[in-house]
């Protein structure tokens, strides 16, 4: 058992990360494979939340899913107020929102930000962006997750080798060595590397992309909990779930294998396991 959030950026809480920069080409959270591989230092610096402008413009993306397309959602200095945030977050967060399609801005007089009706690839972007912290999007990326898991296990077992297994080893004493050090934010993460491997390891880009997405959203949905909170931790039942699953593949044993993607839960973390 450990204490929630002492292992996890105590030193970044209530600090605004200064803004930085995106590229205009927006990618979803998980569209690249390679912000899975954190290093141990890394992931103790990542902002639980994301930066303000960041959070900023998830608000920014609620307000307009509740308005219709063409809607005034307010001006810039009213989102900002609503955001809480300074003027420098609220621009680098507009643009943000502008660049995933979200809003519009119009000048002069009755101008300001209006709701746009993005297209499918956009609200799905938008979604998980917006997804960290809400249960109920979790809930529903887990069935959806858990749908798509059998194609995803099938790929693997056609496409894994022994190399593979290999990394799938290294990857597992990883998540041992983090449990035993009661480590939570790394534990978090190689738990996560694990299954970035798992969908790295087929052809099929589109499910392999929609895979990480939704496990991106289960991380952002634990680390915002934690940020939160100090809740008593487990890493037992969920480092035994990878244990399963290590064990699945090297017998490429699939229906065993699908069982603990399914039982991958990140919030079981927070559960005590019944006594033995």
């Amino acid at each position: 058992m450990i204490g929630g959030m002492d292992r996890m950026n105590a030193n970044e809480r209530g600090q605004e990360v200064p803004d930085q920069a995106e590229p205009d080409d927006f990618e979803g959270p998980a569209f690249q494979r390679g912000i899975w591989h954190h290093s141990t230092e890394s992931a103790k610096r990542v902002s639980l939340g994301g930066s303000r402008a960041e959070q900023a413009a998830h608000q920014i993306a609620r307000l307009s899913a509740g308005a219709h397309a063409g809607d005034r959602i307010g001006s810039k200095d009213d989102l900002r107020r609503i955001c809480g945030v300074s003027v420098g977050t609220i621009n680098e967060a507009i643009k943000l929102a502008q660049a995933r399609g979200v809003v519009t801005s119009r000048p002069g007089p009755g101008g300001g930000l209006f709701a746009c009706d993005p297209s499918p690839l956009s609200r799905m972007n938008g979604w998980f962006r917006a997804a960290a912290d809400d249960e109920s999007a979790f809930t529903e990326t887990v069935q959806i997750r858990n749908a798509i898991a059998p194609l995803l296990i099938d790929e693997v077992m056609r496409e894994m080798t022994l190399s593979d297994q290999e990394t799938f080893s290294d990857l597992l004493w990883e998540i041992r060595r983090a449990r035993n050090s009661d480590a939570t934010s790394d534990f978090i993460w190689a738990c996560w590397n694990m299954h970035a491997h798992l969908a790295g390891i087929g052809k099929a880009i589109l499910l392999s992309t929609l895979y990480l997405s939704i496990m991106d959203v289960g991380v952002s949905y634990i680390r915002a909990i934690l940020e939160t909170n100090a809740p008593a931790l487990y890493l037992d039942p969920l480092a035994d779930v990878m244990e399963d699953l290590v064990s699945a593949l090297e017998r490429r044993e699939a229906s065993a294998a699908i069982d603990a993607v399914s039982r991958t839960d990140p919030t079981l973390i927070l559960r005590d396991p019944p006594t033995r």
